[in-house]
């Protein structure tokens, strides 16, 4: 039902994969469940401003909260892909999804910690250098520097972001090579096998991604943490040109 609301009504992706998973499991049903759990914790985590100030400098985090929810909505929508795509209920998919949910969850409060400091700063900065002296952006910067990160502790933070992501790919690697293991019961033909390959290699590339990052901070400490930050920067670069050459590739194969 849940996919039909969402207009999956074909059988088959753009790509011509297959799918084997249109029907909801509970399994699914159980990670949606989870996912808007932990969507709502990045809200009534948040102290309840008591006075109107306090409202208004709480929305000097919102841009934070929008980039946690990308995050989150991302990561949601790529486990649901690979249920649809190969429709596994199987006990070490379920071990993996267990698994997957445990790193999500323990990984929410790292995750709004640092982009609502990071959103904020952005916000605050923004509102200063537009000539903003209110006291909801003076309450904002005091927030700021209540933090007071010190430099270990920015490489803690970092350390922490970057081994959420890293477990949290590294999982969905992992159940996409049990689909792989499991190619002649899935009846997966070629081009199947190949996009089901080049998922792992997507994966494989933002985990990549994570390590580096992580790297970063470990050898040069919590002051290189901002570069640490611009490493994820990768992403919107690396993985919509590896997406083209698949394509490529993937039109030679089918040309054979």
């Amino acid at each position: 039902m849940k996919k039909k609301l969402l207009g999956i009504t074909k059988e088959v992706s753009k790509e011509g994969f297959r799918y084997r998973g249109i029907q909801t499991t509970r399994l699914e049903n159980l990670t949606d469940a989870v996912f808007g759990f932990s969507i709502t914790l990045l809200v009534i985590s948040s102290q309840v401003p008591t006075t109107y100030i306090e409202l208004q400098a709480s929305m000097y985090s919102f841009i934070g909260f929008i980039f946690c929810t990308i995050l989150l909505l991302g990561l949601w929508n790529n486990h649901s892909n690979f249920f649809l795509y190969y429709g596994l209920n199987d006990a070490k998919t379920k071990v993996l999804n267990a698994l997957f949910l445990f790193v999500l969850l323990f990984y929410i409060y790292p995750l709004k910690y640092l982009f609502s400091y990071i959103g904020t700063a952005i916000y605050a900065i923004i509102k200063r250098n537009m000539g903003d002296t209110s006291e909801a952006l003076q309450t904002a910067l005091r927030n700021l520097d209540a933090a007071d990160l010190n430099v270990e502790q920015w490489e803690d933070l970092m350390i922490r972001f970057g081994l959420g992501l890293f477990f949290i790919y590294l999982i969905i690697i992992l159940m996409h090579l049990n689909a792989l293991k499991q190619a002649k019961y899935l009846k997966l033909n070629l081009k199947e096998i190949y996009i089901t390959k080049t998922f792992i290699r997507e994966y494989f590339l933002l985990m990549s991604i994570a390590i580096v990052s992580i790297l970063v901070v470990i050898i040069f400490g919590g002051r290189a943490a901002g570069y640490s930050g611009m490493v994820y920067l990768l992403t919107p670069i690396v993985i919509p040109l590896y997406k083209k050459y698949r394509i490529r590739q993937m039109v030679d194969l089918d040309q054979n």
